[in-house]
């Protein structure tokens, strides 16, 4: 699994360590960068969910308030939310307080707001197009030679080691070809496999991190996970995702 981008706690704890060198500069640089990183995924966030701002001044109120409350300077519940969410905030707060009122216990009612995680079936096409029907059937749309790493890993759900990749390479190229369609090209899908099959080379990963960084920018963080290649390292590595949720199109 391919290791995350260090925080700026841990950018600290690393420069103390003597094992990175960084200026005063350069450290304000790298904290403005990790917080305009996170401001930006928070502002995506919400428009999936809500959809687009009203307009580009409530946008910038949002963008202000998030910058406050990561940067620790929001006092509790006294910050902006734009109308959307403050609406949905009110009916939630009426709801829970009707529940109380009936006898629900708190611990209940603590649990009914936690997030819940929303998977999706995977709808593989003849063609091996990745579709996601519970989420407006949008497409997972990988470039040739992640989305062929992908579906050989869904033609596994035993898992494969890394290392004995090499194994599969008819099985690639086959899937392969059929991604490629008229452009398949023999000579250089060939050349391209068999980097991706040498285990000296980080071809395979590069791949993966691909797959896991268009999941997450589709599915929640605690859904996402499960549609990724993962596993422990020197072990079969496979996609979590039951079985039973994955659709192949009948060829």
């Amino acid at each position: 699994m391919d290791s995350p981008s260090p925080n700026f706690s841990d950018l600290m704890q690393l420069r103390k360590d003597g094992l990175v060198v960084q200026t005063e500069r350069e450290i304000r640089e790298e904290k403005y960068r990790i917080i305009e990183a996170e401001i930006q995924r928070r502002l995506d966030m919400y428009e999936r969910y809500y959809g687009k701002f009203v307009s580009q001044e409530e946008r910038n109120d949002y963008y202000v308030y998030i910058d406050r409350k990561i940067r620790g300077k929001e006092i509790t519940d006294g910050g902006f939310y734009p109308e959307a969410i403050r609406e949905k905030m009110l009916q939630v707060r009426q709801l829970i307080t009707e529940l109380f009122e009936m006898g629900v216990d708190e611990s209940v009612l603590a649990d009914l707001i936690r997030p819940q995680r929303t998977l999706s079936r995977l709808y593989i096409t003849h063609d091996y197009r990745i579709f996601l029907p519970e989420f407006n059937n949008q497409e997972v749309d990988l470039s040739p030679l992640p989305r062929a790493v992908f579906i050989l890993f869904l033609h596994h759900p035993e898992g494969i080691v890394f290392k004995e990749i090499g194994d599969y390479f008819v099985e690639l190229l086959s899937i392969y070809k059929v991604i490629m369609g008229s452009r398949f090209n023999e000579l250089r899908a060939r050349a391209s496999l068999t980097a991706l099959c040498d285990p000296m080379k980080n071809s395979l990963n590069e791949k993966c991190s691909r797959i896991r960084e268009k999941f997450f920018e589709i599915l929640s963080p605690d859904a996402a996970p499960l549609y990724c290649i993962d596993g422990v390292r020197s072990q079969p590595k496979r996609i979590m995702l039951p079985s039973a949720l994955v659709k192949w199109e009948d060829k």
